[in-house]
C-alpha cells in the first residue's frame, strides 16, 4: 500500500489522517460515489487519479476545499471533523481542467481503509502522552526581537499555540485566543504562538487579521521537539515546566478548555 510522502508540518490534522488513503481512494468504487458524480457541484469536475495527487499538499479543513458528504450536503467544522474521525469515511477530491482540486466529496470507506485510518488516528492521539512530562527545553526569538526559552520562563505558565498563515482552522480560532490573552493579560502568563512561516510572511499577515499571542517565527524545529503532528496544536506548561495541556486540531470545546486549564493552574 502506497503512502504518499508529505510535510506534516505544513498541514492540518485531518489532512494527516486522509492523506495515506489517496492511493488506495482511487481503486475503491462504490455506488454512494457514482451518485453523487451527478451533483451540480462536481459539473465540470473529473475525479482526481494517483498521478494528479501525487505532488499536491492538500488542506483538508472543510474551508480551503468545499467538503461534501455522500448525500450531497456541504459539511464543516465539527461535523467534518466528526465524519473523518469516525473512521468510516474517506474522501475522493475532483479537479478542474487546470488541475487544481475543487471539491472532496466523503465516501464509505473500505475496510483497509478503516484499518490504517485507526492506525494513523493512534499515532495523532500518541500525543496526549506528553501530559505529565518534562517540556522540552526551546530558546526563540520572537517578531520583536525578544527572546524567549524554557528556562527564562521557569515560574511561569506558558500557553503555547503552534500555527501557520495557511492553516484556515488556525486563522479561525485567532479572536477566541485573542480573548483569553486580553483575559490573563495581568497574570503570570505567557502566550506563545509558535509559527511555521518566516518573519516576512508574519508582518504582512498582522497588518490584516489580529494575533495577540507573542509570535515566533520559523519555528519547525520546536513544533517537532514538542511532536506536533497537526495544526493548530495547543500545549499548556505549568509553573514548573511540566507539560500538562495538549491538543491537536479545532474542536467546539478547545478553548473552553485551554481555559479550565489556566485556571486550574492559577489557583494552585
Amino acid at each position: 500500500m502506497k503512502i504518499r510522502q508529505i510535510s506534516i508540518l505544513k498541514i492540518s490534522v485531518l489532512t494527516i489522517l486522509l492523506t495515506c488513503f489517496c492511493s488506495i481512494n482511487l481503486i475503491a468504487q462504490n455506488k454512494e460515489t457514482d451518485k453523487v458524480e451527478k451533483k451540480e457541484y462536481l459539473k465540470g469536475l473529473t475525479k482526481a487519479s494517483e498521478k494528479d495527487l501525487s505532488d499536491k499538499q492538500i488542506m483538508f479543513d472543510g474551508e480551503s476545499i468545499p467538503v461534501y458528504n455522500i448525500k450531497g450536503k456541504r459539511i464543516r467544522g465539527n461535523e467534518m471533523m466528526e465524519a473523518m474521525m469516525s473512521g468510516n469515511y474517506t474522501p475522493d477530491f475532483y479537479i478542474d481542467s487546470n488541475k487544481e482540486i475543487k471539491v472532496a466529496v466523503l465516501r464509505i470507506a473500505t475496510e483497509d481503509e478503516k484499518k490504517m485510518m485507526k492506525e494513523m488516528q493512534a499515532q495523532i492521539n500518541s500525543q496526549s502522552d506528553l501530559i505529565g512530562t518534562d517540556a522540552s527545553v526551546f530558546s526563540a526569538t520572537d517578531i520583536n526581537g525578544n527572546e524567549f526559552s524554557l528556562n527564562s520562563l521557569k515560574g511561569k505558565i506558558i500557553v503555547m499555540n503552534f500555527w501557520f498563515i495557511e492553516c484556515k482552522p488556525c486563522v479561525m480560532e485567532m479572536p477566541e485566543l485573542n480573548e483569553l490573552v486580553k483575559k490573563y493579560k495581568n497574570k503570570d502568563i505567557v502566550f506563545l504562538g509558535f509559527a511555521t512561516n518566516s518573519k516576512s510572511r508574519i508582518d504582512s499577515f498582522l497588518k490584516k487579521k489580529d494575533f495577540y499571542y507573542t509570535i515566533i517565527p520559523n519555528s519547525e524545529k520546536i513544533a517537532i521537539d514538542y511532536k506536533v503532528s497537526g495544526y493548530p496544536t495547543h500545549i499548556i506548561i505549568d509553573k514548573n515546566s511540566k507539560i500538562v495541556y495538549s491538543t491537536t486540531g479545532l474542536g467546539s470545546t478547545t478553548i473552553n478548555d485551554i481555559e479550565k486549564t489556566i485556571e486550574s493552574l492559577i489557583q494552585k
